[in-house]
């Protein structure tokens, strides 16, 4: 009997045998008993009738009590209560039942008292053995079904803490303290802990260096009130006092509606700190050798352009001295040197430009500039190159005779003579039309189209990359060393301008240029 008060034990068959041999002794001697004490009492068969109704429906209810505590106490949580009740339903059922019809079905019998008499104790002690039988089903079925439960749940942790302990990084639960409730083997890796260590009561804080707890708990808090809950980066501590970067993330555990406490996972992130280390060397070793390539090409593009201006300054000079004099070879060759030293010094400027741009010395000046005026005129400049192509180049301004904007004049000019270059450049037939206007935002915008040889798809994204070209090789039809849609992107980006490209191969390109 002392197992009997001992709750939680395993509800095995040793134990249902138990419960039903205590009600089969209870049951037994109150049905060998119960009719005695009723002789005692009275000889009236009327009120015998109504005691023993009486007493029956007690002794039901009674055992009902007794088994409900006895299958209780011995299963705890094995058993839910809803299990439990449903056998005691069952249970009062039956005996409602048998109270109900049995002292009328032996009246139908014998109407002998003392024949009565022992018929209704043998009725008694068969309903008791019968109802053992039937709790002992119950019992069992519904034992077994929370066996199976059980061992389910169980291989289902047993699955969850072999995958925990898989995972490299740290898993774990705490309560509303910071105490560790569970973790995986990673945790003990991570901080040289001992599982005894920290299945004894091991705070996360302790874990953490101590300038970064306030901060830790702080958080896990807010997370645990409802806050939002995103990986934080903390100092951790290990077991001999070093230190190591984590990231954590938390979220709540919640029961009923109520925050229990976190669960989440911690990650050493000392591997790609180093590797983030190691990147921004890496960054700034590349950023001052690029730096120190643009200052390279800057220099040299300045030696190289202030003798070829002498060069043809004094070409300028024999071309005038001799004008009267040379053939027709003569003239050619002094056109061919002041053309080709010309383009020379453009390739020169743009290197200087993209120098100067990409180290970051540029300083914008900003002043009121004219649209119309301005584009007009560089238009002017570049209808001779048109004329030799058979080109027509136009400017239509559809914002009557003045659109103002706040800008820098060279940039708007360095942008404009690029565009145009490239229009006249790559078109062999046709015209260029150079249109400013107002979009629906009241920004005033430049479109240059023309009818050239157009942008394949496949080359659209590179349009803007520093030296690219779509022919490139020794092969190609077009000079330039493709630093002029690059330049152009980034004057437009000093000055706060969005440049939009619109091509089709083999029917010309629109460049549509707004202010911002």
């Amino acid at each position: 009997m002392a197992n009997l008060f001992q709750a939680g034990n395993r509800l095995n068959k040793t134990d249902i045998t138990k419960i039903i041999l205590i009600y089969l002794v209870s049951g037994g001697i109150w049905m060998l008993f119960s009719e005695s004490i009723l002789h005692r009492i009275t000889t009236d068969e009327n009120i015998k009738t109504l005691m023993r109704a009486a007493i029956g429906f007690s002794f039901i209810l009674v055992t009902a009590g007794l088994l409900y505590f006895l299958i209780n106490n011995y299963s705890n949580d094995r058993l839910k209560q809803t299990g439990i009740i449903k056998i005691i339903l069952i249970y009062l059922i039956v005996g409602g039942l048998w109270i109900l019809f049995s002292d009328s079905i032996l009246h139908t019998i014998t109407s002998d008292a003392s024949i009565y008499n022992y018929i209704n104790t043998a009725t008694g002690l068969v309903f008791v053995i019968f109802t053992a039988g039937l709790l002992y089903y119950l019992i069992n079925k519904y034992s077994n079904k929370i066996d199976q439960a059980e061992e389910s749940l169980q291989e289902s942790e047993r699955r969850y803490k072999e995958l925990a302990d898989s995972l490299p990084q740290m898993i774990f639960e705490l309560d509303e303290e910071g105490t560790i409730l569970f973790t995986n083997l990673a945790s003990y890796k991570m901080f040289g802990y001992t599982p005894e260590q920290i299945k004894a009561g091991f705070s996360i804080y302790k874990a953490i260096r101590y300038d970064d707890r306030d901060r830790a708990r702080i958080s896990m808090e807010k997370i645990m009130n409802g806050g939002k809950h995103d990986f934080e980066e903390y100092t951790a501590q290990r077991n001999d006092g070093t230190n190591f970067p984590i990231i954590v993330y938390a979220s709540p555990i919640t029961r009923g509606g109520k925050t229990k406490g976190l669960r989440g996972i911690a990650i050493d992130i000392t591997e790609r700190k180093h590797m983030e280390e190691e990147l921004i060397k890496a960054r700034k070793k590349a950023e001052e050798s690029d730096k120190l390539k643009t200052e390279f090409m800057a220099q040299m593009s300045h030696e190289i352009r202030t003798p070829l201006h002498v060069m043809l300054s004094h070409n300028s000079l024999l071309m005038n001295d001799f004008v009267n004099q040379s053939d027709e070879n003569q003239k050619f060759s002094f056109n061919t040197v002041d053309t080709e030293g010309r383009k020379l010094i453009r390739t020169i400027d743009l290197l200087l430009n993209m120098a100067e741009v990409h180290t970051g010395t540029y300083e914008v000046s900003m002043s009121e500039i004219n649209l119309n005026n301005t584009l007009k005129g560089l238009v002017k400049e570049f209808e001779s190159n048109a004329k030799e192509k058979n080109l027509e180049i136009s400017c239509l301004s559809r914002c009557g005779s003045k659109a103002i904007i706040k800008s820098d004049g060279y940039i708007i000019t360095s942008v404009f003579q690029n565009l145009l270059d490239n229009a006249v450049k790559y078109t062999n037939e046709g015209k260029i039309d150079v249109e400013i206007y107002k979009n629906e935002k009241e920004k005033y915008c430049v479109a240059i189209k023309d009818t050239g040889i157009g942008i394949s798809p496949e080359y659209m994204d590179k349009i803007f990359l520093p030296f690219t070209q779509e022919d490139t090789g020794y092969s190609r039809k077009f000079d330039g060393i493709g630093l002029g849609l690059a330049l152009v992107k980034k004057y437009l980006g000093l000055i706060n301008a969005d440049i939009k490209v619109e091509s089709e191969k083999g029917k010309g390109s629109l460049f549509n240029i707004s202010f911002n």
